[in-house]
């Protein structure tokens, strides 16, 4: 099962292609890319029917840890799914297995939610719950909310991202990032602020709480994705922090 731990911030690096050749190229870009620590393979700008050889292709390919994300319209994805055709498509992929974590869109319903990562849990997969704003960052304390509720329904990690209008706006879900930290310090967080402006965030949400951040090696998933090497060399770490580090090098 994933691990994550602010301590030592991962990169993840996403996996978005609209045909299996393209695919192909990107999986073998990441697998040899030593900044791309977990690889999320977005699979809703496939075709359907492409989904399952999707996975094998990464799987075949190497053993870094890998996501796998069908995101929906709702969420400022490309699969067109409502609330049980998104169920039902997790549950079969999870029945294919080979994935070691499951993002699973927190707006689905918490009774969903809670299912589907009872599912991947049974085949030793993580359970990532997420949300996305696309148009605007909430208020504080809606932020710290709706991390800390996913985390008391259950979820190894809690995701969220937001559209800043101004840099408070940034500060403002780091500010919630380390509010949740500190209310559920057993729940591994992933926030980022998207966009030029949120783009700091990306790289000092560690400092925060934040324990992945998202990078491209050429072709992004989400406004605002820095490049991954960059992020290896920038991004803040617990030793740049004066932390200690002996518990995360266990």
């Amino acid at each position: 099962m994933l691990q994550l731990d602010p301590r030592a911030p991962r990169i993840i690096v996403p996996l978005f292609a609209r045909t299996l050749p393209d695919l192909d190229a990107q999986i073998a870009a990441a697998q040899n890319a030593p900044e791309a620590d977990i690889l999320e393979l977005r699979l809703d700008p496939l075709p359907r029917d492409d989904w399952s050889a999707a996975l094998f292709a990464v799987r075949r390919a190497g053993r870094k840890p890998l996501l796998v994300t069908v995101r929906t319209a709702q969420e400022g994805g490309l699969a067109d799914l409502d609330v049980p055709a998104y169920a039902a498509a997790l549950l079969a992929l999870l029945t294919q297995g080979g994935f070691d974590a499951l993002d699973i869109e927190w707006r689905c319903g918490a009774r969903p939610a809670q299912a589907l990562r009872n599912a991947a849990h049974s085949i030793g997969a993580a359970a990532v719950f997420s949300e996305h704003h696309f148009d605007a960052t909430p208020p504080l304390d809606a932020m710290t909310a709706t991390l800390c509720a996913m985390a008391d329904a259950g979820a190894d990690v809690a995701k969220l991202a937001v559209m800043p209008k101004t840099r408070a706006d940034a500060a403002r879900l780091l500010q919630a990032t380390a509010q949740a930290t500190d209310a559920r310090p057993g729940t591994p967080l992933i926030t980022m602020s998207m966009g030029p402006l949120g783009a700091a965030t990306r790289f000092c949400g560690a400092a925060f709480g934040s324990a992945a951040t998202f990078g491209t090696l050429g072709t992004a998933s989400a406004p605002g994705q820095p490049p991954a090497a960059l992020l290896r060399q920038k991004c803040l770490t617990a030793a740049d922090l004066g932390e200690d580090t002996a518990e995360t090098e266990k």
